[in-house]
């Protein structure tokens, strides 16, 4: 048997998010792009760091080009994508639609890109001030293009998905939103809340219920709303963060790598035990959530406390291989503590720990 470094080996993983550019060409008003400009840091990918993620893609079922910035902004995006598809990847990402052109909606197809999404935060002229430089409108005419083309070549590829986020102050939409989506020409659609909040201004936007009362009523509005999607032929996936109190086991402080795990387990649903992030500037992070691209000390919120950030961070792949950093001690004890219902700082304080998926009572029982 030919000997080999065991920590050399590259994990098979789910998915991974490599993030090819920081740039947009919008003004979310609740991006921390937007409201921590001073402290943010534009890059592009460059190839060559790309080309350093070359041998974890080929153990890697999808590969998501989409981070903290508007991926068609990166001129080599197309390049990224082929390469990823001759990996033998299924190829992703998330977009605000504005650069998709009819061109470009023509490459996608043609380069075998198997999902876009579009960014959405209102179903009405709302959106376009929330998401300030993108188009409602221009969304549905780049969903209507892509469906065309699609037709008229006789492919099923890219699936057309739709990632909504749904504000505090837009709860109303709620009953409206099936009908809206399904409207769209989507093939699926997720609707999220407010996770990452940058500034005491939109603390009130995040749907955080603070008891199981409060929890129960919105979770039963939600399980409506997919129920109504599955009635019009559209799954709408739905997520909602449980009161803190309902969290589970409590985190500790410290983790030995070979501790029992307990009976109850409190899985991130990141799925950081068989997924990464990679920032444009080849920094290796459990999520995109640990790696916003900041400079210098900022603070955002969480469960209304304002809190320093600490960005997450177990190496960077100009330096070292995915595997190694992967396989190093650091990595595995801070997956091990989440296997074990114990987080560690950061992520212990994170709403991603106490978020749940919303299904509709029909989907429950069948």
């Amino acid at each position: 048997m030919p000997w080999f470094w065991p920590f050399s080996v590259s994990p098979r993983l789910d998915w991974l998010q490599v993030e090819i550019s920081t740039h947009c060409n919008a003004t979310c008003m609740y991006c921390p792009r937007t409201l921590l400009a001073n402290h943010w840091c534009n890059r592009l990918m460059s190839r060559k760091v790309f080309a350093r993620l070359l041998p974890i893609l080929e153990r890697t079922r999808l590969v998501y080009l989409q981070g903290w910035g508007e991926p068609f902004t990166h001129p080599d995006f197309f390049e990224f994508a082929r390469l990823a598809k001759a990996a033998g990847c299924q190829v992703g990402t998330t977009t605000n639609g504005i650069l998709l052109t009819e061109d470009i909606c023509r490459q996608a197809i043609e380069t075998g890109i198997d999902v876009i999404g579009f960014s959405l935060a209102g179903i009405d002229g709302v959106n376009d001030r929330i998401r300030r430089g993108t188009s409602l409108a221009r969304i549905r005419d780049t969903i209507a293009t892509l469906n065309r083309l699609k037709a008229q070549r006789g492919v099923q590829r890219p699936a057309l998905h739709v990632a909504y986020l749904l504000l505090h102050s837009m709860l109303e939409d709620v009953e409206a939103l099936p009908a809206f989506l399904a409207s769209l020409g989507i093939d699926q659609a997720v609707v999220s809340t407010l996770d990452c909040i940058a500034s005491r201004t939109l603390v009130e936007e995040a749907i955080q219920p603070a008891n199981q009362e409060e929890y129960a009523s919105l979770r039963h509005r939600l399980e409506a709303m997919t129920a109504a999607g599955t009635t019009l032929g559209l799954p709408i996936h739905a997520w909602l963060t449980a009161p803190q109190k309902s969290a589970g086991t409590r985190p500790g402080d410290a983790v030995e790598e070979n501790a029992p795990a307990p009976t109850t387990i409190q899985p991130c649903t990141e799925n950081i035990q068989r997924s990464a992030f990679i920032s444009a500037a080849g920094a290796v992070s459990p999520c995109v959530y640990a790696g916003l691209p900041l400079t210098g000390a900022v603070t955002h919120w969480i469960a209304g406390e304002e809190t320093v950030y600490t960005p997450l961070v177990f190496g960077n792949i100009t330096q070292q291989s995915f595997a190694a950093i992967w396989n190093a001690l650091p990595y595995r004890v801070f997956r091990k503590a989440h296997r074990m219902g114990q987080p560690p700082y950061p992520c212990r304080n994170c709403p991603r720990i106490r978020m749940h998926a919303v299904r509709n009572a029909s989907a429950r029982l069948s």
